[in-house]
Protein backbone atom coordinates (compact mmCIF):
# COMPACT_ATOMS: atom_id res chain seq x y z
CA UNK A 1 0.00 0.00 0.00
CA UNK A 2 1.26 3.15 -0.80
CA UNK A 3 1.81 6.09 1.59
CA UNK A 4 -0.99 8.23 0.01
CA UNK A 5 -3.65 5.30 0.65
CA UNK A 6 -2.63 4.72 3.64
CA UNK A 7 -2.56 8.16 4.90
CA UNK A 8 -5.72 8.92 3.53
CA UNK A 9 -6.89 5.80 5.42
CA UNK A 10 -5.46 7.23 8.75
CA UNK A 11 -6.61 10.12 8.35
CA UNK A 12 -10.24 9.75 7.05
CA UNK A 13 -10.69 6.88 10.25
CA UNK A 14 -10.04 9.55 12.55
CA UNK A 15 -11.99 11.84 10.92
CA UNK A 16 -14.82 8.95 10.95
CA UNK A 17 -14.51 9.08 14.61
CA UNK A 18 -15.49 12.75 14.28
CA UNK A 19 -18.61 12.13 12.76
CA UNK A 20 -19.16 9.77 14.95
CA UNK A 21 -19.33 12.27 17.99
CA UNK A 22 -21.21 14.90 15.49
CA UNK A 23 -24.31 12.58 15.30
CA UNK A 24 -24.01 11.26 19.07
CA UNK A 25 -23.89 14.80 20.65
CA UNK A 26 -26.84 15.61 17.91
CA UNK A 27 -29.26 12.57 19.01
CA UNK A 28 -28.37 11.34 21.90
CA UNK A 29 -26.84 13.84 25.23
CA UNK A 30 -28.90 15.96 26.62
CA UNK A 31 -26.15 18.33 28.64
CA UNK A 32 -23.88 18.56 25.97
CA UNK A 33 -21.69 20.95 27.35
CA UNK A 34 -21.28 19.30 30.48
CA UNK A 35 -20.15 16.39 28.60
CA UNK A 36 -17.69 17.51 26.52
CA UNK A 37 -16.47 19.23 29.81
CA UNK A 38 -15.99 15.86 31.19
CA UNK A 39 -14.59 14.01 27.71
CA UNK A 40 -11.92 16.99 27.46
CA UNK A 41 -10.55 16.59 30.93
CA UNK A 42 -10.55 12.29 30.44
CA UNK A 43 -9.10 12.82 27.02
CA UNK A 44 -6.62 15.99 27.47
CA UNK A 45 -5.93 16.27 30.83
CA UNK A 46 -5.17 12.39 32.20
CA UNK A 47 -5.21 9.92 28.62
CA UNK A 48 -2.84 12.18 26.26
CA UNK A 49 -0.50 12.44 29.06
CA UNK A 50 -0.50 8.92 29.74
CA UNK A 51 0.16 8.18 26.18
CA UNK A 52 3.09 10.30 26.05
CA UNK A 53 4.57 9.29 28.71
CA UNK A 54 4.24 5.41 28.15
CA UNK A 55 5.01 5.80 24.46
CA UNK A 56 8.79 7.67 25.77
CA UNK A 57 9.37 4.99 28.57
CA UNK A 58 8.79 2.81 25.81
CA UNK A 59 10.19 3.81 22.92
CA UNK A 60 12.37 6.79 23.17
CA UNK A 61 16.34 6.04 22.69
CA UNK A 62 18.53 8.38 23.23
CA UNK A 63 21.60 6.64 21.92
CA UNK A 64 19.52 6.22 18.59
CA UNK A 65 18.44 9.83 18.53
CA UNK A 66 21.51 11.96 20.27
CA UNK A 67 20.24 15.16 19.21
CA UNK A 68 16.81 14.68 20.80
CA UNK A 69 17.42 17.98 22.68
CA UNK A 70 17.15 20.44 19.81
CA UNK A 71 13.86 19.05 18.95
CA UNK A 72 12.00 21.64 20.89
CA UNK A 73 14.60 24.16 19.72
CA UNK A 74 12.97 23.32 15.98
CA UNK A 75 9.91 23.50 17.20
CA UNK A 76 10.36 26.75 18.40
CA UNK A 77 12.04 27.84 14.71
CA UNK A 78 8.97 26.43 13.20
CA UNK A 79 6.95 28.46 15.23
CA UNK A 80 8.29 31.35 14.51
CA UNK A 81 8.35 30.82 10.74
CA UNK A 82 4.56 30.22 11.28
CA UNK A 83 3.52 32.62 13.35
CA UNK A 84 5.21 35.75 10.62
CA UNK A 85 4.05 33.61 7.79
CA UNK A 86 0.68 33.49 9.32
CA UNK A 87 1.11 37.44 10.13
CA UNK A 88 1.94 38.25 6.11
CA UNK A 89 -1.11 36.43 4.65
CA UNK A 90 -3.33 37.34 7.77
CA UNK A 91 -2.56 41.42 6.93
CA UNK A 92 -2.59 41.00 3.25
CA UNK A 93 -6.01 39.78 2.99
CA UNK A 94 -7.27 42.18 5.26
CA UNK A 95 -8.39 39.45 8.02
CA UNK A 96 -8.65 39.66 11.56
CA UNK A 97 -7.49 37.86 14.80
CA UNK A 98 -9.60 34.85 14.03
CA UNK A 99 -8.32 34.01 10.88
CA UNK A 100 -4.34 34.74 12.04
CA UNK A 101 -5.02 32.54 15.20
CA UNK A 102 -6.66 29.82 13.15
CA UNK A 103 -3.86 30.23 10.45
CA UNK A 104 -0.83 30.24 13.21
CA UNK A 105 -2.18 27.37 15.76
CA UNK A 106 -1.87 24.08 13.88
CA UNK A 107 -2.93 21.08 15.43
CA UNK A 108 0.22 20.12 16.36
CA UNK A 109 -0.27 16.98 18.48
CA UNK A 110 -3.43 15.64 18.22
CA UNK A 111 -3.65 14.82 14.29
CA UNK A 112 0.20 14.21 13.69
CA UNK A 113 0.02 11.88 16.79
CA UNK A 114 -3.09 9.60 14.68
CA UNK A 115 -1.19 10.33 11.81
CA UNK A 116 2.36 8.99 12.78
CA UNK A 117 0.33 5.68 14.70
CA UNK A 118 -1.40 4.93 12.01
CA UNK A 119 1.53 4.76 10.18
CA UNK A 120 4.15 3.52 12.45
CA UNK A 121 1.94 2.15 15.30
CA UNK A 122 1.03 3.87 18.79
CA UNK A 123 4.47 2.49 20.10
CA UNK A 124 6.76 4.00 17.37
CA UNK A 125 10.13 5.96 18.50
CA UNK A 126 8.25 8.01 15.55
CA UNK A 127 5.80 8.88 18.07
CA UNK A 128 7.63 9.73 20.77
CA UNK A 129 10.02 11.93 18.88
CA UNK A 130 6.59 13.90 18.29
CA UNK A 131 6.00 14.42 22.30
CA UNK A 132 9.35 15.88 22.55
CA UNK A 133 9.06 18.23 20.03
CA UNK A 134 6.09 19.85 21.29
CA UNK A 135 6.64 19.55 24.51
CA UNK A 136 6.35 23.18 25.17
CA UNK A 137 3.61 24.06 22.82
CA UNK A 138 0.37 23.24 25.24
CA UNK A 139 1.88 26.08 27.35
CA UNK A 140 2.38 28.15 24.17
CA UNK A 141 -1.27 28.22 23.48
CA UNK A 142 -3.00 27.94 26.27
CA UNK A 143 -0.86 31.88 27.06
CA UNK A 144 -1.04 33.23 23.77
CA UNK A 145 -4.14 32.96 22.10
CA UNK A 146 -5.88 34.65 25.10
CA UNK A 147 -3.16 37.12 24.79
CA UNK A 148 -3.82 37.96 21.18
CA UNK A 149 -7.86 38.05 21.63
CA UNK A 150 -6.65 40.45 24.63
CA UNK A 151 -8.15 38.44 27.19
CA UNK A 152 -7.24 39.45 30.51
CA UNK A 153 -7.00 35.92 33.11
CA UNK A 154 -5.52 34.97 35.79
CA UNK A 155 -1.84 32.85 36.46
CA UNK A 156 -2.80 29.57 36.64
CA UNK A 157 0.31 27.09 36.78
CA UNK A 158 -1.57 24.37 34.91
CA UNK A 159 -1.61 26.73 31.44
CA UNK A 160 2.12 27.10 32.34
CA UNK A 161 3.11 23.71 33.25
CA UNK A 162 0.27 21.18 31.36
CA UNK A 163 0.00 17.80 32.30
CA UNK A 164 1.47 17.07 29.26
CA UNK A 165 4.74 18.82 29.43
CA UNK A 166 5.10 17.08 33.23
CA UNK A 167 4.37 13.64 31.93
CA UNK A 168 7.13 14.18 28.94
CA UNK A 169 9.72 15.43 30.77
CA UNK A 170 9.47 12.86 33.85
CA UNK A 171 9.47 10.22 30.47
CA UNK A 172 12.35 11.66 29.02
CA UNK A 173 14.36 11.92 32.62
CA UNK A 174 13.60 8.29 33.36
CA UNK A 175 15.10 7.50 30.18
CA UNK A 176 18.23 9.58 30.62
CA UNK A 177 18.47 7.70 33.92
CA UNK A 178 18.07 4.30 32.56
CA UNK A 179 15.60 3.31 35.46
CA UNK A 180 13.06 2.56 33.31
CA UNK A 181 13.43 -1.25 33.86
CA UNK A 182 12.43 -0.43 37.65
CA UNK A 183 9.16 0.25 37.16
CA UNK A 184 6.46 -2.72 37.53
CA UNK A 185 5.15 -4.56 34.59
CA UNK A 186 1.52 -3.74 35.86
CA UNK A 187 2.02 -0.05 36.42
CA UNK A 188 3.59 0.32 32.23
CA UNK A 189 0.63 -1.74 31.32
CA UNK A 190 -1.97 1.01 33.83
CA UNK A 191 -0.42 4.07 31.85
CA UNK A 192 -0.73 2.46 28.33
CA UNK A 193 -4.26 1.13 28.70
CA UNK A 194 -5.39 4.53 29.45
CA UNK A 195 -3.29 6.44 27.25
CA UNK A 196 -4.82 4.21 24.46
CA UNK A 197 -8.28 6.22 25.15
CA UNK A 198 -6.76 9.26 24.25
CA UNK A 199 -7.03 9.57 20.11
CA UNK A 200 -10.88 8.12 20.21
CA UNK A 201 -12.26 10.39 22.90
CA UNK A 202 -10.08 13.73 21.30
CA UNK A 203 -12.00 13.02 17.90
CA UNK A 204 -15.33 12.26 19.59
CA UNK A 205 -15.07 15.86 20.77
CA UNK A 206 -14.41 17.42 18.19
CA UNK A 207 -17.61 15.92 16.69
CA UNK A 208 -19.41 17.47 19.87
CA UNK A 209 -17.56 20.56 19.04
CA UNK A 210 -18.43 20.76 15.60
CA UNK A 211 -21.45 20.02 16.37
CA UNK A 212 -22.35 22.39 18.72
CA UNK A 213 -20.86 25.71 16.95
CA UNK A 214 -22.68 24.49 13.26
CA UNK A 215 -25.69 23.63 15.12
CA UNK A 216 -27.13 27.49 14.71
CA UNK A 217 -25.21 28.50 12.14
CA UNK A 218 -26.88 30.68 9.81
CA UNK A 219 -24.00 32.16 7.66
CA UNK A 220 -21.55 30.46 5.98
CA UNK A 221 -18.33 32.19 4.93
CA UNK A 222 -17.52 30.46 1.83
CA UNK A 223 -14.96 32.76 0.44
CA UNK A 224 -12.60 32.96 3.78
CA UNK A 225 -12.92 29.42 3.71
CA UNK A 226 -11.75 28.65 0.15
CA UNK A 227 -8.92 31.25 0.77
CA UNK A 228 -7.69 30.24 4.46
CA UNK A 229 -7.72 26.37 2.80
CA UNK A 230 -5.49 27.59 -0.11
CA UNK A 231 -3.02 28.74 2.65
CA UNK A 232 -3.39 26.13 5.48
CA UNK A 233 -3.26 23.13 2.85
CA UNK A 234 -1.12 23.75 0.04
CA UNK A 235 0.53 26.84 0.78
CA UNK A 236 1.86 26.19 4.43
CA UNK A 237 2.88 22.50 3.57
CA UNK A 238 4.74 23.61 0.42
CA UNK A 239 6.97 25.95 2.34
CA UNK A 240 7.45 23.17 4.67
CA UNK A 241 8.67 21.08 1.77
CA UNK A 242 11.37 23.97 0.46
CA UNK A 243 12.64 24.23 3.99
CA UNK A 244 13.37 20.51 4.67
CA UNK A 245 15.44 20.64 1.92
CA UNK A 246 17.04 23.97 2.17
CA UNK A 247 17.89 23.10 5.85
CA UNK A 248 18.51 19.16 5.22
CA UNK A 249 16.37 18.44 7.89
CA UNK A 250 17.14 14.40 9.16
CA UNK A 251 14.26 11.96 9.33
CA UNK A 252 12.33 11.69 11.69
CA UNK A 253 12.36 15.58 11.93
CA UNK A 254 11.24 16.26 8.85
CA UNK A 255 8.21 14.23 8.83
CA UNK A 256 7.17 15.78 12.52
CA UNK A 257 8.01 18.79 10.18
CA UNK A 258 5.73 18.63 7.45
CA UNK A 259 2.95 17.25 9.86
CA UNK A 260 3.15 20.62 11.45
CA UNK A 261 2.99 22.27 8.39
CA UNK A 262 -0.07 20.70 6.73
CA UNK A 263 -2.80 19.57 10.15
CA UNK A 264 -5.92 21.83 10.53
CA UNK A 265 -5.98 24.75 12.93
CA UNK A 266 -5.78 23.64 16.68
CA UNK A 267 -9.73 22.69 18.24
CA UNK A 268 -9.09 24.64 20.69
CA UNK A 269 -9.41 27.86 19.07
CA UNK A 270 -12.77 28.48 18.35
CA UNK A 271 -13.54 27.47 21.80
CA UNK A 272 -11.14 30.88 23.15
CA UNK A 273 -12.59 32.49 20.60
CA UNK A 274 -15.90 32.38 21.97
CA UNK A 275 -14.78 32.59 24.90
CA UNK A 276 -13.51 36.28 24.19
CA UNK A 277 -16.83 37.16 22.39
CA UNK A 278 -15.01 36.72 19.18
CA UNK A 279 -17.20 34.87 15.58
CA UNK A 280 -16.60 31.08 16.82
CA UNK A 281 -18.87 30.03 14.06
CA UNK A 282 -16.44 31.31 11.82
CA UNK A 283 -13.38 30.25 13.02
CA UNK A 284 -14.84 26.67 13.72
CA UNK A 285 -16.01 27.24 9.69
CA UNK A 286 -12.62 27.66 8.70
CA UNK A 287 -11.18 24.41 10.44
CA UNK A 288 -14.01 22.32 8.96
CA UNK A 289 -12.75 23.26 5.79
CA UNK A 290 -9.27 22.88 6.57
CA UNK A 291 -9.55 19.32 7.92
CA UNK A 292 -12.05 17.80 5.07
CA UNK A 293 -9.04 18.75 2.17
CA UNK A 294 -7.03 17.68 5.07
CA UNK A 295 -7.52 13.85 3.86
CA UNK A 296 -6.45 14.87 0.37
CA UNK A 297 -3.81 17.64 0.99
CA UNK A 298 -1.84 15.47 3.37
CA UNK A 299 -1.89 12.34 1.82
CA UNK A 300 -0.52 14.37 -1.08
CA UNK A 301 2.04 16.00 0.53
CA UNK A 302 3.28 12.77 2.78
CA UNK A 303 3.62 11.05 -1.41
CA UNK A 304 5.82 14.14 -2.42
CA UNK A 305 7.89 14.03 1.17
CA UNK A 306 8.54 10.04 0.29
CA UNK A 307 8.95 10.76 -4.03
CA UNK A 308 11.65 13.48 -2.67
CA UNK A 309 13.70 11.31 -0.76
CA UNK A 310 13.20 13.29 3.02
Amino acid sequence: MSIFSKAFEVVAAQLGIAVVGYFVFRARIQDKESVLRFLSTLGIDLALPFFSFSVILKNFNPRAFPDWYIYPLWWLALTLGLGLLSLLFTLISRNGKEFFLSLFFQNGIFFPMAVMSGLFGSDSAEVAMLFIFTMFYPSFFFVMIPAVLGVKQKARWQRIVSSVFIATVLAVVIKLAGVDGYLPGFIKGTFQAIGSLSTPIIFLILGGNIYLDLAETKKFYWGKALWFVLLKNIIFPSLGLLAIKLFRIPHPLSLIFILQCAVPPLTAVPILVGRAGGNRAYVNQLFVASALVFMVSLPLFLFIYQKLGF
